[in-house]
């Protein structure tokens, strides 16, 4: 039965970044691996662009790029006209097809770009299978702790700032070596060409939800990366796709695209904001997910300060209009701006940050003026002799 992958335009240009899936060029907005595709889902597969949002099904992908009626595409993949899901749908919403491209993009891509549009309706999660979530919760209580791995600690406390009894609260550990479990253990469907499932080597961030682990994605480390056969982040074969949440319901939350930069500022607010790492457009949003992001009394957006960034802060701003976006400063992310302040440069702390960012109402302009005040009061500081407090995840004082 064919799949999605099988209509790609240039399917050359698509290479495997996981057991499941392909990364290439947008149809819609073009780049080089922003595109992913899964051709193993249902419906003829799934696909999602991590620039400009575009994302569905099989049937999706028939409609929106080749053209073809809802009909036509379930009769090209196989599929039963009355075989798509009620209520599920690509972003281009409301059964609109884009506009045809012009100019340069019409000439790289030769179709129509992606028009963004807010679902109303999120779907629930698909969790993964018993098997899967009960593998996923003995893999994590394996792991390596911080306190007595010299590799952890470098790789998590003094890389990544975050101190052990924060790893331990948000499900952050390492793994020491790559492990071949088997498929069949974790509950999934045994594959032609591949008995086993890879966990490699790593910073493992678990998802998790009422019912356990439901996503396991793993950082792999740089120096792991250098043939470019491993993704930056591996995610798990059989893992929800569901955002990763750092905190609980009823506090301000930060919407970010990293997980770790979501455990960052969950451990420097002191656990009085949550954090929602969205992936920029990668992670799909499930209702229960949608839900605790609308209800929280204060919404704060931080994309990247990037070209992918700022694509990720039009759909959040679509989704959720109560957000405003407070940016980082003097750094791609808030990691970089965390990164920045222990080495006293003249960038606000994340404590510093969110005091500007939950301010009534927001004062972007302060941001700026806060890097200048911390830049002066260090050079004060160091004539006065005064001394920082050096260590990963340590809080310092502007």
């Amino acid at each position: 039965m064919p799949d999605l992958s099988t209509f790609l335009p240039c399917p050359e240009r698509f290479k495997r970044k996981g057991p499941h899936e392909l990364a290439g060029p947008c149809p819609a907005c073009g780049g080089r691996d922003r595109f992913l595709v899964w051709p193993d889902r249902p419906r003829g597969g799934a696909y999602l662009c991590r620039q400009c949002g575009a994302r569905g099904d099989g049937i999706q992908f028939l409609r929106d790029f080749c053209r073809l009626s809802y009909a036509d595409a379930c009769r090209t993949l196989g599929l039963a006209s009355g075989e798509g899901m009620r209520g599920m749908r690509g972003t281009t919403g409301r059964g609109r097809r884009p506009a045809r491209p012009t100019g340069t993009r019409a000439a790289q891509t030769g179709m129509a770009p992606f028009v963004p549009s807010a679902p109303e309706i999120f779907p629930p999660a698909v969790l993964p299978p018993d098997a899967w979530r009960e593998q996923a919760g003995a893999f994590l209580a394996g792991l390596c702790a911080v306190e007595g791995s010299p590799e952890a600690a470098a790789g998590i406390c003094a890389a990544r700032f975050l101190r052990p009894d924060t790893c331990r609260a948000l499900g952050v550990g390492w793994n020491g070596a790559d492990t071949f479990p088997t498929r069949q253990a974790w509950g999934l469907p045994p594959l032609e060409d591949r008995r086993k499932l890879l966990l490699p080597r790593g910073i493992v961030i678990a998802t998790r939800r009422k019912a356990g682990v439901v996503a396991l994605a793993i950082r792999v480390p740089d120096e792991d990366r250098q043939d470019g056969k491993r993704p930056k982040y591996w995610q798990v074969a059989g893992s929800a796709n569901v955002p990763f949440v750092a905190g609980r319901a009823g506090v301000p939350v930060v919407l970010v695209e990293s997980a770790l930069d979501a455990c960052l500022v969950w451990q420097e607010s002191q656990a009085s904001v949550a954090a929602v790492a969205l992936m920029g457009n990668c992670k799909g949003l499930d209702a229960d997910t949608a839900d605790f992001i609308r209800a929280a009394p204060r919404l704060i957006a931080c994309p990247d300060n990037d070209a992918g960034g700022q694509s990720a802060w039009l759909r959040w701003r679509d989704l959720f209009p109560a957000a405003a976006c407070v940016p980082s400063a003097g750094g791609k992310d808030l990691g970089d701006m965390h990164r920045a302040a222990l080495a006293l440069e003249p960038v606000p702390t994340i404590a510093q940050w969110l005091e500007v960012a939950l301010s009534s109402p927001v004062k972007k302009a302060r941001i700026a003026a806060l890097s200048h005040e911390r830049g002066a009061d260090d050079s004060q500081g160091a004539n006065e002799g005064k001394t920082r407090e050096e260590g990963s995840g340590a809080r310092y004082r502007g």
